[in-house]
């Protein structure tokens, strides 16, 4: 590691008066692995000499700020970015029913008509999990933090149009995450990396960082920091009303609304630090046949070692430890990513939002939603007299929880995803009902007159129930909070509420389609906490994420 450069964290117009000492917060923790796991050449062996193709130069101060600025750029403007470097060539794209999709994204017959979507454009959220995916090993246990992808799904978006049955459970379970819908991510940083005076609208480098030696992997890595500080800025500006629909919103932010106990701002004096000489994987590694995409300097043919979205627990905090050491309450900790970005269906066929329209802003409302904290629910109407949120009588916290249901798009039935419901009142105009979920009653203005007039325990139970409204969570998350056991592709399974008799969960009760047999929309399950540890006096998994949900900054910490 051959040099540092220091910033201190705040608006991106005083990042010349940065200070650092140590490390960012967990979040990032895999990219602090590859940062302080790089060993010395005089410390590396020759075949892990072999795994490597250079070391990148050193960064200055002018050149780290001047990229830090060029990313800002692309953060607050992925629309347009994308469609600069679209302009001439399509970014490349599959779809189907077959697995894997091999129908072109035509529009033809229902398929995906390969037009711009959310999950393509390069947000702050797309390059944090690039971040992430980037620092994971290979199967071979080398690698990682290397500045390459492998492609397998790169460029699929399932096809959910109403063409051919949305739940015909042909495809195989997804039982190992990949990269899909990364490329484009890392095709911005290739044009930073290439191109000096990219973006137009950012300050262009004297030359470009390819001819002056530094490593894809420190650009990658840079960027994952980058990322990092923009969305927790984006959470202080939220925090203090200011900003537009792209940092407060239509809804702004939540906690004005639910006091969740501590102060909405993060604090940015903790320190971070960017460290360079990290290595680009060797050229030997890169696919040298033909492909029906266009080729990449950064795709590797290496199969990387990625967790299980269906995991539990237990498989994923054993995940974290196995490829990169790390402790239960790290796992927790770095769990925390999920507070931004969503769930693309066409990606990965799980959707919606970890949470409802705070999606762009990086805090500790993850784990509030993950233990069930009494809250509202961001209801953000297309008006802008439509309210903000809505809980429960009188505008009251409405008591949380959650559903799992069975998607019903592969051949297990799954995947299965927790639907976190609120107990809540409809959204009302006054006495007018303009709420969209929930049966005819609940959607009445009959509700509206129940919820603000009565006291929640004689509001009629039908106008005070449970609803889920696109907020949503994968089993990895919601493990680490509850105990609960995973089957045939996936199928949590364990808990009392997960069927018994005639309602019991199995893969064929699931794909029978009988409503009868199984509940697909209200299982509930009773599960036990999460009690992993890391040894006497430590604290369990389930407590780590009580404690982050009640202090945020115990978790940046």
């Amino acid at each position: 590691l051959k040099s540092w450069v220091p910033w201190r964290l705040g608006a991106p117009q005083v990042l010349l008066h940065m200070n650092l000492v140590t490390m960012i917060p967990a979040i990032v923790f895999a990219l602090l692995l590859c940062i302080t796991s790089s060993a010395p050449a005089s410390h590396m062996t020759q075949e892990m000499l072999d795994h490597q193709a250079r070391t990148g130069a050193p960064w200055s101060k002018g050149e780290v700020l001047t990229v830090m600025a060029k990313l800002y750029a692309v953060f607050e403007n992925p629309l347009t970015i994308f469609k600069t470097l679209t302009s001439d060539e399509p970014y490349e794209c599959r779809t189907g029913f077959n697995d894997p999709p091999d129908e072109p994204c035509d529009g033809q017959d229902g398929r995906e008509d390969g037009n711009v979507g959310n999950d393509w454009l390069p947000t702050a959220a797309k390059f944090l999990r690039l971040g992430f995916h980037d620092c994971l090993k290979y199967k071979d246990v080398s690698g990682g933090c290397d500045g390459c992808l492998e492609f397998t799904n790169m460029f699929i978006r399932y096809n959910d149009k109403a063409s051919g049955d949305k739940r015909n459970r042909a495809r195989l379970d997804a039982l190992a995450g990949d990269n899909n819908n990364l490329a484009f991510a890392a095709d911005v940083l290739e044009k930073i990396y290439t191109t000096p005076s990219f973006p137009a609208i950012a300050t262009p480098l004297k030359s470009s960082l390819q001819k002056t030696g530094k490593s894809r992997a420190d650009l990658w890595a840079l960027a994952t920091l980058a990322s990092t500080h923009y969305t927790m800025h984006q959470n202080n500006l939220a925090c203090q009303g200011n900003g537009d629909d792209e940092t407060g919103g239509r809804c702004g932010h939540i906690y004005h609304h639910d006091n969740p106990g501590h102060p909405c701002e993060i604090d940015m004096a903790f320190s971070m630090e960017f460290l360079t000489g990290r290595r680009d994987c060797p050229a030997r590694d890169k696919p040298t046949d033909p492909r029906w995409y266009r080729s990449r300097p950064y795709e590797t043919t290496r199969k990387e070692a990625g967790p299980n979205p269906h995991g539990n627990g237990k498989a994923t905090a054993n995940f974290f430890r196995d490829w990169f050491g790390m402790s239960r309450r790290e796992t927790v900790a770095i769990l925390g990513a999920h507070s931004l970005g969503s769930l693309h269906g066409v990606t990965n066929l799980f959707k919606y939002d970890w949470k409802r329209a705070q999606t762009h802003l990086l805090n500790n409302q993850y784990y509030r939603i993950l233990a069930q904290k009494p809250s509202l629910m961001a209801a953000c109407g297309d008006a802008p007299t439509h309210p903000k949120f809505t809980g429960g009588p009188s505008g009251s916290l409405a008591p949380t929880g959650w559903f799992v249901r069975p998607i019903r798009k592969c051949v297990s039935g799954g995947p299965f995803e927790w639907f976190h419901y609120y107990r809540r009142c409809p959204e009302c105009l006054g006495n007018t009902n303009i709420e969209t979920e929930g049966d005819g009653t609940f959607r009445s203005d009959y509700c509206c007159k129940q919820c603000a007039t009565k006291k929640a325990a004689d509001v009629d139970p039908k106008c005070f129930t449970k609803v889920t409204k696109d907020e949503t969570a994968i089993p990895v998350d919601t493990g680490l909070y509850f105990d609960f056991q995973t089957g045939e592709g996936g199928i949590p399974l364990g808990c009392p509420g997960f069927g018994a008799g005639k309602f019991e969960w199995s893969v064929a009760a699931i794909n029978s389609g009988d409503g009868r047999l199984v509940d697909y929309y209200t299982t509930e399950p009773k599960c036990d906490l999460q009690h992993l540890n890391d040894g006497p006096g430590s604290l369990e998994m389930h407590e780590v994420v009580e404690l982050y949900a009640n202090d945020q900054k115990a978790w940046v910490d």
